[in-house]
């Protein structure tokens, strides 16, 4: 029952936004509508206001066409169309960049007149030169290290206001690799809200992209916050030790705060005070861990040497407390289901962190009630256990803070994409039958003109009970964005898409990935290339 309430606590304490990231809610024409003429503009409605990066019109003849809207930013984005449209089947990709800095993507289908299926388009569109992989891991790791350099810079400078002839020099390194990863980071931001190769760095478009985001207020704070830590660093005067320290300490949070799926939560005059409060307790808690290492690592015994830890055992119950309260804040703001923690990457994300808390907590506690005040009072093995405790909780600090930095990569449970009505039947254009198929499920897909039908089977090629099913349709090397279709279960157990017909991309090859929810606990995912 303790082990419950400490997740519980947990939970409260660490509860992140659920909301934040744009979702498309309806469009003119209507995804999958059939027309009887070529529309002259397409309207996309969002649940908040976003800003277009990019538009591609793909047709049933040539290259993918870029094509700008009438406005870049706003909840209602009209887009002009080209005029003299033909008679087949369309795409309209589209990829937005909500308030929180996270970029999303997807596609609106239509059909004028009925489909004239596939064409040959002889435009090639270039593939990336690197993978999204590779971009996303460098992302990851250009946030992680931000994270850890920042955190780490706080607890040095509020270390240095308790012992002003300290002045912490292992830090300084660390605000110059923060400060050089900043333009690293505003990059990546821009090749990952453009979907751009590598090589785009080298162009403006990119650039532009990124520091039109809310992405690059996080940036630009954390510049400042690390240069205010850096003057904590250097400043000979106690109260411009302080000061700057204290404003190094507030800008890391409002940093965080401008940004990120917390700060979007509505009502945002509540979430985002709540971040700066929930950010700070946690950088000045966690940063100080490196500084308490040096302490205790230090020549000097008793409680004249040991003074700055006397001073942290008092503060940090209090700066615990802020956190949990504005952690439960966050949580009552932004938790939904309870099954979203096993069942979507994001849940499983802040599981494990909610596992890696756990430990810090426990660690926590032994410091100080355990080894603490035995330490201060002189004894040379408690000091000496306190050290080795205070260094596997670093060790959990900086596994946590790359845990959280992958949150950038899982949209919140609620910022799934809205269902969308079933399009009108299509034209028989043939069936095809294909599989896709991994060592928890198989699939067989019948295409029929515009209708997919499929069955679902376990690895012993038993029915497959699911409670829903999700097709996407994507084409990387075209730049178009995921195409989204909410499977109807059938009466005889299998389940029909209507996605509509694919226009020619002119380049690689359509991709299909469904995501198969089995129950609330376990969601499959198959992938693979569509047969042409």
């Amino acid at each position: 029952m303790k082990a419950a309430h400490l997740l519980a606590v947990c939970l409260l304490m660490w509860g992140q936004a659920v909301w934040g990231h744009a979702a498309l809610v309806s469009a003119d024409p209507a995804p999958g509508a059939v027309l009887d003429r070529a529309p002259g503009a397409a309207v996309l409605m969002f649940n908040e206001p976003v800003s277009v990066t990019a538009l591609r019109l793909l047709g049933p003849e040539g290259p993918p066409v870029d094509v700008k809207p009438e406005q870049a930013g706003g909840s209602r984005i009209r887009v002009p169309l080209p005029g003299g449209a033909g008679r087949g089947a369309y795409l309209l990709s589209w990829r937005v960049v909500s308030a929180d800095g996270h970029p999303v993507g997807g596609a609106l289908d239509y059909t004028v007149g009925p489909a004239a299926g596939p064409a040959a388009a002889s435009a090639r569109a270039g593939a990336a030169e690197s993978p999204p992989a590779a971009r996303q891991a460098a992302i990851w790791l250009g946030r992680w290290l931000g994270y850890a350099c920042l955190f780490a810079c706080v607890g040095a400078a509020l270390f240095r206001t308790r012992n002003p002839s300290d002045r912490q020099a292992w830090a300084r390194p660390l605000v110059w690799l923060g400060l050089g990863l900043l333009p690293v980071n505003l990059g990546l931001q821009g090749l990952d809200l453009l979907d751009l190769p590598r090589s785009a760095l080298a162009g403006w478009p990119a650039w532009a992209a990124a520091l039109d985001s809310r992405y690059a207020w996080t940036l630009g704070l954390t510049a400042l916050a690390l240069l205010a830590l850096a003057a904590a660093l250097r400043a000979r005067r106690s109260g411009m030790v302080r000061g700057c320290a204290g404003a190094g300490l507030a800008l890391a949070g409002v940093a965080l705060a401008a940004s990120g799926h917390a700060g979007t939560a509505p009502p945002q005059w509540l979430s985002r005070p709540l971040v700066v409060l929930h950010v700070a307790t946690a950088a000045a808690w966690l940063g100080a861990l490196v500084p308490l290492l040096r302490l205790l690592g230090a020549g000097g015994g008793g409680r004249a040497g040991l003074a700055p830890l006397a001073w942290f055992s008092r503060w940090i119950t209090s700066v615990v407390l802020v956190l949990l309260a504005s952690g439960a804040g966050l949580a009552l703001l932004q938790l939904d289901r309870p099954g979203d923690l096993w069942r979507t990457s994001y849940g499983i994300v802040l599981s494990a962190k909610l596992v890696l808390v756990c430990g810090l907590l426990g660690l926590a506690a032994f410091n100080r009630w355990r080894c603490t005040g035995p330490a201060l009072a002189g004894e040379a093995a408690a000091r000496a256990r306190l050290r080795r405790s205070i260094q596997v909780e670093t060790a959990v600090a900086v596994v946590l803070l790359g845990v959280v930095s992958l949150w950038r990569f899982t949209p919140p449970p609620r910022s799934l994409d809205a269902a969308v009505a079933e399009s009108a039947p299509r034209p028989d254009e043939g069936t095809a039958s294909f599989m896709l198929s991994n060592d928890r499920a198989h699939a067989l897909l019948t295409r029929s003109g515009g209708a997919w039908l499929i069955a679902l089977s376990d690895p012993s090629g038993q029915p497959l009970a699911a409670e829903g099913l999700t097709l996407a349709l994507s084409n990387p090397q075209a730049g178009i964005e995921p195409l989204r279709r909410e499977a109807r279960r059938l009466p005889d157990g299998r389940w029909r898409v209507e996605a509509g017909s694919l226009p020619a991309s002119g380049a690689g090859h359509w991709r299909l990935s469904m995501e198969i929810l089995v129950n609330d606990f376990e969601q499959v995912t198959l992938e693979g290339v569509l047969p042409p």
